[in-house]
């Protein structure tokens, strides 16, 4: 609700399409908070993952802990992915806009 919409107004700015970006202050300080959460929910996962032995479904484990599973899986990879973009990219773009 507050980072987002700053960066977006910061490649508005960019391209010309507004003048200027309504204060927020310094962009590193919300970036970090995000970095945090994000650090926050890697280690839910790492946690997860040795819970459920890197989601290996028990010997006697149904349909439903395999489906279970592998949706914890597939949502953990994806949830790596979306952080990776916003840490690695997004936030360093932004800077970079912010700077300019």
């Amino acid at each position: 609700m507050i980072l987002f919409p700053h960066i977006r107004n910061l490649v508005l700015v960019k391209n010309g399409q507004i003048d200027e970006v309504p204060g927020m202050g310094n962009i590193i300080g919300p970036i970090n908070v995000m970095k945090e959460e994000h650090e926050i929910e890697g280690e839910r996962f790492r946690k997860m993952t040795e819970i459920t032995n890197h989601y290996t479904t028990p010997d006697d484990g149904c349909n439903t802990y395999e489906v279970t599973y592998k949706a914890l899986k597939d949502f953990e990879s994806d949830l790596h992915r979306h952080i990776h973009l916003e840490n690695n990219i997004l936030f360093l773009k932004a800077i970079e806009h912010e700077n300019e």
